[in-house]
């Protein structure tokens, strides 16, 4: 005999259950665990109280995710990417650097023709140095109509090639390219296209390398230098457009192979002593 059996049960019947629930809480109190029926629709208070525990959890649960857990918004990391994606006035404020400019003829080194005297153009109303050494001066009466230009000094330095000045007035049919006195570099860019197309092979190109205003007594000018390039040879170009109160400028072509950079240094001569010309 065990002593629950000796005791007795200590749970009451549940008939007897249900006499003490009525007497603390009333006849109409409904039991805990009762079924649902059509008598008592109604359901247990510890079921509500249950529920609106679950769903208050629930929204503090919702409201903590986006409040302050991982589907919050990162406000400072928004602000600092819109900062970083707003350009600050003082950068779009700075200066953009200056393109690198064209540099001014230089000075060749090297040793120069000697200065024999003169070559004048009254046409071109100009007047350049006369070279000596291996300088020749071109007599020929085809001078203008073979190279476009009144007078040539020259030097053969190949089968096939010279350097040489010429000077004249701006040939007539590149008279248009001349429209202002402040502005002669559409009138040299004519005439070194038209020599590139002249005493040079087909494909060549050119680039600028040097250009300068230039004084000539009283008169403004300008001086342009370009390295040329072909498929069979070099040459550095030096063209100056003078303005001489004629209906065009003045021009001084030089063109001096790369076999020959000794020669280089009689550009800046000729450049140094162009004189213009009284009118007549």
């Amino acid at each position: 005999m065990t002593a629950g059996q000796i005791s007795g049960s200590r749970t009451p019947p549940p008939e007897r259950q249900q006499e003490l629930w009525n007497t603390v809480f009333g006849d109409d109190y409904q039991a805990m665990g009762e079924p649902e029926s059509l008598d008592n629709p109604g359901k247990p208070l510890w079921i509500y109280a249950l529920a609106g525990s679950v769903a208050i959890a629930l929204v503090g649960a919702v409201l903590w995710a986006f409040l302050a857990g991982p589907l919050a918004s990162n406000t400072p990391a928004a602000t600092s990417n819109t900062a970083a994606a707003k350009p600050s006035t003082s950068a779009s404020a700075a200066p953009t650097k200056a393109a690198s400019s064209i540099p001014r003829l230089p000075r060749w080194s090297g040793k120069a023709a000697p200065v024999t005297g003169i070559v004048s153009n009254p046409s071109a109303g100009i007047t350049v140095p006369r070279l000596g050494g291996t300088w020749q001066q071109d007599q020929r009466a085809t001078v203008k109509t073979t190279y476009g230009f009144d007078t040539r000094q020259y030097v053969i330095t190949g089968t096939d090639s010279s350097a040489q000045i010429l000077t004249g007035p701006l040939p007539a049919k590149l008279a248009s390219s001349f429209t202002s006195e402040d502005d002669l570099e559409p009138v040299i860019k004519q005439v070194v296209l038209n020599a590139r197309k002249r005493f040079f092979p087909v494909g060549n190109t050119v680039k600028k390398i040097a250009q300068q205003p230039i004084k000539v007594g009283q008169s403004s000018g300008r001086v342009i230098a370009y390295a040329l390039t072909s498929g069979t040879e070099k040459a550095t170009i030096v063209t100056a457009a003078i303005n001489t109160g004629k209906d065009v400028p003045a021009i001084v072509y030089m063109s001096i192979p790369s076999t020959s950079k000794q020669l280089l240094p009689d550009v800046n001569t000729v450049i140094k002593q162009i004189k213009v010309t009284p009118a007549s």
